[in-house]
């Protein structure tokens, strides 16, 4: 899984000036979003025996606020802080792990919000930071590792609006952990490093809250350079499509493949990962469409004209609540892989 996932980026980091870039179409489109493309890395890494031990260390995520990584022997986390509670702001991690014996991964949706729904009076929200613990046990265990792939995404408020395409920065991460002899003070060791990703100009998207804007806001269609179109569709009703597929462009359209793994719950690797491998239909001309996670990740990598792009994707959607429909929501984010 991680060689699949390994990466070539560089670790330079690349913010482009505040440009104006046309937004993902979509019936009633919001305003264009902001072209933002940047790297970033941090590591956490200290020895018992050292006198000045640093135990944490913080990261700009752009738009939407920071993370931060802890690693102390009753501490072990990543920890999202938005500039601000009121928007929707959703940090998933897939977390691979060896659990007694076992590899198993689970998906986690970490979220800070004002809103929880709808109907939510504003009481039902969070503080203005949350976390997901990496350690297995009450007690952190003496010796651990893992590794996980994610990503931090920001939509309006379910109280409004999600406005179909995402306008907010996405950005992933990859974040491995690895701590030994943490019962064993003078002599503990941690190391967690963190490398994240943004690219505006490759992500795409879609959200919607209620019915009646999901009625008119179903389908995202995105331009990738040097892709093709990124297809988000997400109907409401029992009977709509929630799937995503790519319509490649280029020479070589015939040859392009799309090779993606659906991530959900919790478990032993082997039933909780689903993986397929599928080449361009020639009636539609696209890679897919695969069915989206109800409530879940996807690892997609699409390979146009010979050059393999990696996608990391959530989501997560309630569209079949017929007595509340105000209530169905849809929010699907993907990002490059860093």
């Amino acid at each position: 899984m991680r060689r699949l996932l390994a990466g070539g980026t560089g670790l330079l980091v690349l913010m482009a000036g505040l440009v104006a870039v046309q937004p993902t179409s979509y019936a009633g489109a919001g305003p264009a979003r902001v072209a933002v493309r940047s790297d970033h890395r941090i590591v956490v890494s200290w020895k018992g025996e050292h006198k000045r031990r640093v135990y944490q260390k913080s990261v700009n995520v752009p738009g939407i606020g920071t993370v931060d990584l802890t690693c102390r022997p009753r501490s072990t986390q990543i920890q999202i802080r938005p500039a601000s509670r009121a928007p929707e702001t959703q940090m998933w991690l897939a977390k691979f792990e060896d659990k007694q014996g076992r590899d198993v991964v689970s998906v986690k949706n970490v979220r800070v919000y004002t809103y929880a729904t709808a109907a939510d009076d504003g009481r039902g929200g969070t503080g203005p930071r949350a976390h997901e613990g990496l350690n297995q046990q009450s007690r952190i265990e003496d010796f651990q590792k893992g590794y996980a792939y994610g990503l931090v995404s920001q939509r309006p408020s379910r109280s409004q609006p999600g406005r179909g395409a995402l306008t907010t920065p996405a950005t992933s991460f990859e974040l491995t952990w690895w701590w030994e002899r943490f019962r064993h003070p003078g002599h503990q060791y941690c190391r967690m490093a963190l490398t994240l990703h943004t690219d505006t100009a490759r992500q795409f998207g879609l959200s919607w809250h209620g019915t009646a804007e999901g009625d008119v806001r179903s389908t995202s269609t995105t331009t990738i350079p040097g892709l093709g179109d990124a297809v988000v569709t997400c109907e409401p009703g029992a009977v709509g499509d929630q799937t995503v597929a790519f319509r490649p462009r280029g020479a070589n359209q015939a040859a392009a493949r799309l090779y993606y793994r659906v991530i959900e719950g919790e478990g032993d690797v082997d039933d909780q990962v689903t993986t397929a491998s599928l080449g361009r239909d020639p009636d539609t001309g696209l890679l897919g469409p695969v069915e989206l996670p109800r409530n879940g990740m996807m690892m997609l990598w699409a390979t146009v004209n010979g050059v393999k792009r990696g996608y990391v994707l959530s989501s997560y959607y309630i569209v079949n609540n017929k007595l509340r429909p105000e209530l169905n929501s849809c929010e699907v984010a993907a990002t490059p892989l860093p």
